[in-house]
């Protein structure tokens, strides 16, 4: 005989009544599954809100496409021995996720190819076919959303307007994404300066006759309060001289002024790597700017400085939102009360003081904080609010994955809760064990569309929980 035990559940003015048969409380619904019923964090999906960076990078004028395939690509022009002959690189940066890895006996692999295209009124200038390999060791790899793949490719064109077509396909052949992109290529006659195309590393170029060689950073993104500066490669031509460089925030203000001199590597030609500090710079979509005194030649790069790849936010302030769950209301004010020019150091602090390990360049609290964050705004779509704000999703990015979960059937009494004997309906229930914090919190779905609501007696543990934890 089957033992069957009754568990009440206060929601306030409703009460649910569970019954759990006794030797198999554990299992699921019929038909349902809680998404973190197996959740594992080493093999979570790792998408990041693509669509939101795909408008970030084209707002900065560059190639971005959104899902099922996220790339983006940058257009950087150099000058050849003959003024009417321009160098044109293109760079297209896409993650792992977007690619098809197989399991090999080396760890994970996958190919993609990409398609580039230049046209003008006479119709194809340019175009190139190439396919390559991407081999990781890991099944977290396959899931980064940062640059994890970098293709280059460089064509020598006659300046003027034309179409760039981009078509970046998996290898599959099940995924394809493309983006077309209206470009003008300058002619480059002394004194001039090339695009500054923010890098990862390069080697300076010694004459013109050669290929600049350098990888670039198509997203030219970078983490505030982590990276302390951009590295960008230059060309100048003419006569060497100074080249006054500045950092401008999103509104204009200029957050560095420098001068740099280029070393000389052959007659009309300097190049080499510029290094400018972003301690002041702002979060936000800002600008390198480069300047040759006495001329009319100024050029400039977009750049984005953020939190990470999973995190498309575009202001100091909207970022601090996130952090609802992470820290206490009095240890974010400091953030909160900060001037535009305090911000880095204030957040560079904040980190320190939240680092759980400072012997390693990351903050693990914060980047496992973010990737919950993450994961539950793929997971949690049914919700309402969706994602993180959702009441399964701030649980989960608050205390982390339950250590087990179980969805159930109750009955739900309204009205006066002594009174058990009215017209009752059947409701959803969700479990979450929480065996480190020995406690348990319960979600029922009214109305069995999947929008779990959290019990008034569990919101009340879980906000217990959560200020324990974000007072330590």
């Amino acid at each position: 005989m089957t033992v069957m035990s009754l568990r009440w559940l206060r929601l306030g003015a409703v009460v649910v009544l569970a019954a759990c048969a006794s030797g198999n409380a554990a299992g699921p619904g019929p038909g349902r599954d809680d998404p973190l019923r197996n959740y594992d964090p080493n093999r979570a999906s790792t998408a990041g809100d693509t669509g939101a960076f795909a408008t970030i990078y084209g707002r900065m004028g560059l190639a971005a496409s959104g899902p099922p395939i996220f790339f983006v690509g940058d257009v950087a022009y150099f000058a050849t021995k003959s003024p009417d002959t321009t160098l044109v690189v293109v760079g297209v940066s896409l993650p792992n996720k977007g690619l098809s890895f197989r399991k090999d006996p080396g760890g994970y692999s996958a190919s993609y190819a990409i398609d580039l295209s230049l046209e003008n009124g006479a119709g194809i200038a340019a175009q190139s076919h190439d396919s390559e390999s991407v081999r990781v060791p890991t099944f977290r790899e396959t899931s980064r959303t940062d640059e994890s793949v970098i293709y280059r490719r460089a064509f020598r064109l006659v300046p003027g307007n034309y179409v760039l077509t981009y078509a970046v396909r998996d290898g599959s052949g099940q995924r394809s994404a493309g983006q077309r992109q209206s470009i003008a290529v300058p002619k480059l006659s002394s004194p001039a300066l090339s695009t500054l195309e923010p890098i990862y590393e390069a080697k300076s170029r010694q004459n013109l006759d050669s290929l600049p060689s350098y990888l670039p950073a198509p997203r030219a993104s970078y983490v505030f309060g982590v990276d302390d500066s951009a590295a960008v490669y230059l060309e100048s031509y003419g006569t060497p001289s100074p080249i006054v460089m500045q950092v401008r925030t999103p509104d204009g203000t200029v957050a560095w002024q420098g001068n740099r001199t280029l070393p000389t590597q052959s007659a009309g030609l300097a190049s080499g790597i510029v290094t400018v500090p972003l301690a002041h710079a702002d979060v936000g979509i800002g600008t390198i700017v480069a300047t040759l005194p006495g001329s009319a030649d100024s050029i400039g790069t977009r750049i984005f400085v953020g939190f990470g790849p999973d995190l498309p936010v575009l202001s100091f302030k909207a970022m601090l939102g996130y952090l609802r769950f992470f820290s206490t209301p009095g240890k974010l004010k400091p953030l909160y009360d900060a001037k535009p020019e305090e911000r880095g150091a204030r957040w560079t602090a904040f980190l320190r003081a939240t680092d759980p390990n400072p012997s390693t360049p990351q903050n693990e609290a914060l980047d496992e904080y973010f990737g919950r964050i993450r994961d539950a705004n793929a997971t949690f779509i049914t919700d309402s609010p969706r994602g993180w704000l959702s009441d399964r999703g701030m649980v989960f990015v608050s205390l982390g994955a339950p250590t087990d979960s179980y969805e159930d059937y109750g009955s739900m009494y309204m009205g006066d809760v002594g009174v058990v004997n009215q017209m009752s309906t059947r409701v959803r229930i969700l479990v979450w064990e929480y065996s480190q914090y020995q406690t348990r919190v319960i979600f029922y779905d009214p109305n069995d569309t999947r929008q779990w609501r959290l019990t008034r007696p569990s919101m009340a543990v879980f906000q217990s929980l959560l200020t324990r934890m974000t007072n330590r």
